[in-house]
C-alpha cells in the first residue's frame, strides 16, 4: 500500500491549535495514550472519567464521518492486536468480547464500531476503517491521538459539525 492517502487527508485532534508554536509543535504538557492514566499533566491528573470524555469525542466524530458518507459497512484493515494488559476497568469484559472476533477484513457493524474506536484509541488494537463500497472512504489513526480522515467528498460541511464536538481540524 503506498502513502498517497495522505495528500487527501484532515486531521482530527484533541489539541488546540492555540497551544502550537510557530513551527506547528504542540508546545501545552497533555497525555497522548490510555495507559497515561493516573499521571499528572498541566498540574491534573489523568482521571479515567476525564479520558473517557475526549475519547466519546473521537467516538461522535467517527460516527459522524461515516453516516456523512452513508456507509453501511466498514471493514477493519491493517489489523494489528496488541496483548490485552492487566485492565481494571469495568468494560473490560465488553472490549475482550469484540477484541476476540476481530481479524483482517472483519465487517463492523454499527453496535461494534464504538466498541472498535474505544480499542483502537486505547492502543490495544490498531487498525485503518474503510467504508466497504469505497477505498477511498477511511479513518486512519496515528500517534498520539491523531486521527485522520480520507474521503472523496469535500468535507468542509462536516468540520463545523466536528468542532462543535470539541475537536480540532488541521
Amino acid at each position: 500500500m503506498t502513502d498517497n492517502w495522505r495528500f487527501k487527508t484532515k486531521s482530527i485532534t484533541k489539541y488546540n491549535p492555540l497551544y502550537r508554536d510557530e513551527n506547528g509543535n504542540f508546545t501545552k504538557n497533555e497525555w497522548i495514550v490510555f495507559f497515561q492514566i493516573g499521571v499528572v499533566f498541566d498540574e491534573r491528573v489523568l482521571t479515567f472519567e476525564s479520558y473517557l470524555e475526549v475519547e466519546d469525542k473521537y467516538i461522535k466524530a467517527i460516527l459522524l464521518f461515516f453516516k456523512f458518507h452513508n456507509t453501511s459497512k466498514i471493514i477493519l484493515n491493517s489489523l494489528e492486536k496488541n496483548s490485552f494488559p492487566e485492565y481494571p476497568y469495568e468494560d473490560k469484559k465488553e472490549l475482550l468480547l469484540v477484541y476476540n472476533k476481530l481479524n483482517e477484513n472483519h465487517h463492523i457493524t454499527q453496535n461494534e464500531l464504538p466498541i472498535v474506536a474505544k480499542l483502537i484509541l486505547r492502543n490495544l488494537i490498531w487498525a485503518e476503517l474503510f467504508d466497504n463500497a469505497s477505498k477511498e472512504i477511511a479513518i486512519r489513526f496515528g500517534y498520539d491521538f491523531y486521527m485522520y480522515f480520507n474521503s472523496n467528498k469535500n468535507l468542509d460541511i462536516l468540520f463545523p459539525e466536528i468542532e462543535k464536538i470539541g475537536l480540532y481540524v488541521d
